[in-house]
């Protein structure tokens, strides 16, 4: 009984010992399953305006290079788009302020586009991760038929309708056009020599208005009267033209009462002149205005003295085809040459519908060669930019051996026969610069308006 005992007790520790290490095994098992089952990526939503043909599985890239794909486009309840997207766990999380654009891969197709994401700066602070990215952070893709559809078929009759109107306008109308411009040059020489002799005393010119000021001043003063005045005389004005028969017969009787009432006036001198005196009497107050109006009109003029020189340099300034004068000159021989011009232009714009129709597939590939030749002289140093370049000459093989391997010469009839260079490929359809895409829509193959039968759709990147 007592040995029994004895050993229970001594199977006590050991029994433990197993258990503790039972525990610790599963929990080394645990996290070893959590460390392989983890996700290593970042999920983040994307609200755009649209979509701009994005599918699920399109790349999502960071300064060029991939770092995550499009999980999934949803439609929001206001009509923008969704998208979901995972970014690689190296390149998150992504801080706030960051943008993003959707652009397109340089490939004629539907899904050729990519989510280009412009990282915030790191000090900033993280997104957390299922974030939304919204507003003015996020831009769609522009369309090229967005710019094709604004020449729909109103504003071509419309520009048709406009450059038929100048043919229109100037159709007959030559010798009349002719004629005007006969008269406005030697209009435009009495007028500058008109300016020229008001300028040339601007003394006076400035006394002249400062009297004349003074008189307006004294003339103001009396407003009600002027205006009294203007409407009878209008009044007056209005009745003598009611009844021209009796104007002409007062204008023929007008000598001879002028005659007849000469002694009558005569016999006046001495009464009339004493309500002159009256007359300028009561004309003292009104003058008394009149100065000050002259006063601020003074600096008014000079202040445009500058401005009639300027009129006579536009008018006529030394030199040939350098003024209004001779843009006038000009006008007749630019009239003709509008109006056999403007129809020639119109059938140029006609017959180079089919060529920009040819060019339009091919723009995604020029876009995208212009971008890729910066991007290869990008680079620079002290003595200024340089191109990335990489020659191929295939001219030797790589062998293998204890030392790592080494390069060893071909075979003159072996050179340039690698499966991976490739010649004669001078029939490439639009998008055929990069692989072709999962959907087939690249290389760019159509059977409408934009057909191209002199490219072949099997010379694309990877094809022997």
């Amino acid at each position: 009984m007592e040995e029994n005992l004895s050993e229970r007790i001594n199977e006590t520790p050991r029994v433990g010992r197993w258990l503790a290490g039972g525990a610790l095994a599963l929990a080394v098992l645990a996290l070893l399953l959590i460390f392989l089952t983890r996700d290593d990526s970042h999920e983040y939503k994307f609200v755009f305006e649209n979509a701009g043909q994005l599918v699920k599985g399109d790349i999502v890239r960071i300064g060029g290079s991939p770092v995550g794909k499009v999980t999934g486009i949803e439609l929001t309840d206001d009509g923008r788009a969704e998208v979901a997207v995972s970014v690689d766990d190296e390149f998150g999380p992504l801080h706030q302020g960051t943008t993003v654009v959707i652009r397109a891969q340089g490939l004629v197709g539907t899904a050729n586009r990519y989510v280009d994401v412009s990282p915030s700066p790191g000090f900033k602070p993280p997104l957390d991760d299922g974030a939304t990215i919204a507003g003015d952070q996020t831009r769609s893709i522009v369309e090229l038929d967005q710019l094709f559809n604004t020449l729909d078929p109103k504003t071509r009759n419309g520009l048709d309708g406009f450059i038929h109107g100048f043919a229109d306008w100037y159709s007959g109308q030559e010798a009349n056009a002719n004629k005007s411009a006969k008269y406005f040059s030697p209009a435009l020489v009495s007028g500058q020599k008109l300016f020229a002799e008001i300028n040339r005393d601007s003394d006076t010119l400035g006394e002249l208005l400062v009297e004349t000021s003074r008189a307006l001043r004294q003339v103001s003063g009396r407003k009600a009267d002027v205006t009294n005045f203007v409407t009878n005389a209008g009044e007056s004005v209005a009745a003598l033209s009611s009844d021209t028969e009796s104007l002409n017969q007062a204008l023929a009787n007008l000598p001879s009462g002028l005659r007849q009432g000469r002694e009558t006036l005569a016999d006046l001198r001495g009464p009339a002149i004493d309500d002159v005196e009256r007359f300028f009497a009561a004309s003292k107050e009104p003058a008394r205005v009149f100065p000050g109006f002259l006063r601020k009109l003074r600096p008014f003029l000079h202040n445009s003295t500058p401005t009639f020189a300027k009129l006579s340099t536009m008018f006529n300034q030394p030199g040939a085809g350098n003024d209004l004068y001779d843009t006038m000159r000009d006008l007749p021989r630019l009239a003709k040459l509008a109006d056999v011009s403007f129809p020639r232009a119109q059938e140029s714009l006609r017959k180079s519908t089919p060529i920009f129709s040819f060019i339009r597939p091919y723009v995604p590939d020029a876009v995208g060669w212009l971008r890729s030749f910066g991007s290869a002289f990008a680079p620079y140093d002290a003595n200024g930019h340089y191109a990335r370049s990489m020659p191929v000459f295939d001219a030797y093989n790589f062998v293998e051996d204890d030392e790592g391997g080494h390069l060893e010469p071909k075979a003159l009839a072996e050179r340039g026969n690698s499966p991976n260079l490739k010649t004669g490929q001078l029939r490439r359809c639009p998008g055929a610069a990069s692989p072709p895409a999962a959907d087939g829509s690249s290389p760019f193959v159509d059977t409408g308006e934009l057909s191209n039968a002199d490219c072949d759709p099997s010379q694309v990147v990877g094809a022997p």
